[in-house]
């Protein structure tokens, strides 16, 4: 008997219940609540709600699929809605993909190498502290080398694909992911709070949180939570093509820590039959960024039209529409990313992984808001 886990197809009628709760979620935050806060009178002033709290479809999608999970459902989510809520992550990874209608190749060039040394210097120096901190704190070998890419690059993704090239225990796995949560949930909320109150704008948001926050739907949601409004030069589109250029370099940064923990491995511990290097990239690497690439070829060009990049004709009414599309699906996505958010197991993340990972975290969270403050008129807007 196989163990593979069932197609999308075969997924999908169980699903269905799960996927109606989150579309329904949605439909009622975006058709009436959010108008609701727009037009609320409170302390006189109309709109306080959202401007204050800077509340937007986003965030209460994520705060609707938290309070599901651990106020209504308990802290477990029921089986009838479980598939349905596991299927939401896919919603996220079509949505990444769909953004590559945002760029052509041409405009990515214009980042520059600014944001590409910028990027790979956040990128090679995470590693390094981390590295450093866990050998400083007697951290297992192992866990350190899945802490080490999941605080450079991009979370769960990067500490799904390192685990199996370091031996890591499936424990490891999920203090990293657990750790990664609960510093992202933080930023996730905060930050939004931070750009306004900075008065920064969408391109130094977006620049500052797709190399600061740590998970690619992290950055997602706070880059929406900022400036909900998807096309060229928003947050989210700043913030997303920073990010998939950190999630690119996935595999040199697997081959890096590989390699460190190899060179200090006793080898007469190693037991078990080992993947090689090639097949662990290949099996572990996120398609979904091939898949964003694949788009950029595509709209760059022509296929949907023009794009309304800065300085440029209007966007077509086909890229308009993909982009009315994105919202929603970004939306329906982020209520399902709400419902993973489980307090008891963000709180079982103790000890030392917790430790280092909030100070990694928060080191290079501050240091990056410091750098795009410097850097802020060499930065390029697409």
């Amino acid at each position: 008997m196989s163990n593979e886990s069932p197609g999308f197809f075969r997924q999908l009628p169980s699903a269905l219940p799960g996927l109606a709760l989150i579309i329904l979620t949605m439909v009622v935050i975006r058709n009436w609540i959010e108008p609701w806060m727009t037009d609320a009178v409170v302390f006189g002033s109309k709109g306080w709600l959202v401007k204050v709290t800077h509340l937007n479809y986003i965030l209460l999608g994520i705060i609707c699929g938290l309070l599901y999970r651990n106020i209504l459902f308990g802290g477990k989510m029921p089986e009838i809605f479980s598939n349905g809520f596991k299927l939401s992550r896919l919603m996220i990874k079509t949505g990444i993909i769909m953004l590559g209608s945002l760029y052509t190749f041409s405009a990515i060039v214009q980042l520059g190498a600014m944001a590409i040394f910028l990027i790979g210097g956040f990128v090679i120096l995470t590693i390094i502290m981390v590295l450093w901190l866990g050998k400083a704190f007697g951290l297992d070998r192992s866990m350190t080398g899945v802490l080490a890419n999941a605080l450079s690059v991009c979370g769960v993704s990067a500490a799904v694909a390192t685990s199996p090239a370091v031996e890591a225990k499936a424990s490891h796995v999920a203090y990293a992911i657990a750790t990664i949560l609960g510093f992202g949930i933080l930023t996730m909320f905060i930050s939004p709070f931070i750009g306004h109150a900075l008065n920064l704008t969408d391109l130094q948001y977006g620049a500052w949180i797709g190399t600061g926050i740590l998970n690619s739907g992290q950055v997602l949601a706070a880059a929406l939570a900022f400036n909900p409004n998807v096309a060229p030069g928003t947050a989210v589109s700043v913030a997303e093509i920073w990010n998939i250029m950190r999630v690119i370099s996935i595999p040199f940064a697997v081959f890096a820590v590989t390699v460190w923990y190899w060179a200090g491995r006793d080898e007469s511990d190693a037991t078990g039959k080992k993947k090689s290097l090639g097949t662990l990239l290949v099996e572990k690497f996120p398609v979904f960024v091939i898949g964003f690439l694949v788009m950029v070829f595509f709209t760059s060009m022509g296929a949907f039209g023009d794009v309304g990049l800065k300085n440029g004709p209007p966007a077509s009414e086909t890229i308009k529409m993909m982009r009315l599309w994105m919202t929603w699906i970004f939306g329906f996505g982020l209520v399902g990313l709400g419902g993973y958010i489980d307090f008891k197991e963000l709180r079982q993340a103790g000890g030392t992984p917790l430790k280092l990972g909030l100070i990694v975290g928060t080191t290079k969270y501050v240091l990056a808001l410091i750098v795009v403050f410097l850097i802020k008129d060499y930065l390029v807007a697409i």
